[in-house]
C-alpha cells in the first residue's frame, strides 16, 4: 500500500509541475515578429560602350521575415523565366539538344533589429546567339545558321543590406566577348 501512495504521489508531483510550466506567461521578447511584405525590383541593363542596348526589371514580392538566430537569411522565392531551345548538336539525323535559355532569380529577405533588410539574391541570366556562318569570330547576329553561343551572366550568394526605398548596384560585369557591359541593380520597397 505504501508503494501504491508513493507512486501516487509521485504521479500527483509530475501533473502539477506540469501544468504550472504550462500556465507560465510567455515571455513578450518570445513572440515570433510578423513578416513584412516587401518587392524586390531587379533591373538588369546591358550597355555598349553609352548605349543602353537592353534592360530587364523583375519585380517580386517576398516577406522579409525576423533576424534568425544564425543570421541566415533563408531563401522564400525562386522566379525561372525562359525557353528550353533546341540546339543543332550537328550530327547527320538533324538531332538537337535542348538548353534552357532565360532568367533564375533565387531571393531571400531578412527583416534587421535597425530596420534595414537583408536581401540574400541568386542571379542568372542566359541568351541565345547563332553567329553565321563565315562570319568573324566574335561577330554575333541572330540569324539560323551556325552554332549558337549561349552568353551568360551568373551572380550567386550576393548579400547585401538596404533600406526600404534604396536602390543599390550589386554588380557589373563586362562580356568578353563583345565587350558590353551589365549592371545589376536591386530596390526594396515595404508594401503596405
Amino acid at each position: 500500500m505504501k508503494k501504491v501512495t508513493a507512486i501516487l504521489a509521485f504521479l500527483a508531483m509530475l501533473l502539477s509541475c506540469s501544468l504550472g510550466h504550462t500556465q507560465e506567461k510567455a515571455n513578450p521578447s518570445d513572440k515570433a515578429k510578423p513578416s513584412i511584405p516587401v518587392k524586390l525590383m531587379v533591373v538588369l541593363t546591358e550597355n555598349d560602350g553609352e548605349k543602353k542596348v537592353a534592360s530587364l526589371p523583375y519585380s517580386i514580392l517576398v516577406n522579409a521575415d525576423a533576424a534568425s538566430p544564425g543570421g541566415h537569411v533563408q531563401y522564400s522565392s525562386f522566379t525561372r523565366i525562359g525557353v528550353r531551345v533546341p540546339v543543332p548538336s550537328g550530327g547527320k539525323e538533324g538531332q538537337s539538344t535542348f538548353v534552357d535559355v532565360g532568367s533564375n532569380i533565387d531571393c531571400g529577405v531578412q527583416a534587421e533589429e535597425d530596420g534595414r533588410f537583408t536581401v540574400h539574391l541568386n542571379f542568372e541570366r542566359s541568351s541565345l546567339y547563332f553567329q553565321g556562318r563565315g562570319d568573324e569570330k566574335g561577330t554575333i547576329k541572330t540569324v539560323e545558321t551556325g552554332q549558337p553561343y549561349i552568353p551568360t551572366i551568373r551572380a550567386q550568394s550576393l548579400l547585401v543590406t538596404v533600406k526600404d526605398g534604396q536602390s543599390l548596384e550589386v554588380l557589373t560585369a563586362t562580356d568578353p566577348l563583345n565587350g558590353h557591359v551589365f549592371r545589376l541593380n536591386l530596390t526594396l520597397n515595404i508594401q503596405k
